[in-house]
């Protein structure tokens, strides 16, 4: 059996009752989904989870894959990750204009992510 060390930091509980926000994150290509953030009552606007709320048909392959991904985005979040540090490893795809532009729809919710924490 394999064992694995511990994570660096240990997962920041969050209280019951936190600030969370409703926010709508759309594709290139005209999908919207909606996605609860939950903040860090004791550090304002530092988003420590992220739950998929809409936008995908029911039952759909996308929906249980952003699903999945925003568990682990939160795990990472209340692990101690910023959203500025996941943001750097993602991948981005070259666009006709020569700009850049997250890969995946995980890229735009951590973009998303970003732009709603402090500066």
């Amino acid at each position: 059996m394999t064992s694995y060390p511990s994570s660096p930091d240990p997962r920041h509980d969050l209280p019951t009752r936190r600030l969370t926000e409703t926010l709508k994150v759309s594709t290139p290509e005209g999908h919207t989904v909606h996605l609860s953030v939950g903040y860090d009552p004791n550090e304002h606007l530092r988003p420590r989870e992220v739950f998929y709320s809409g936008g995908f048909r029911s039952g759909s392959a996308l929906e249980f894959q952003i699903q999945d991904a925003c568990v682990l985005l939160s795990l990472l979040l209340q692990h101690g990750h910023r959203p500025e540090d996941i943001e750097k490893s993602l991948a981005r795809t070259e666009q006709p204009d020569g700009s850049t532009a997250y890969a995946s729809m995980i890229g735009l919710i951590v973009e998303e992510l970003v732009a709603q924490s402090p500066a």
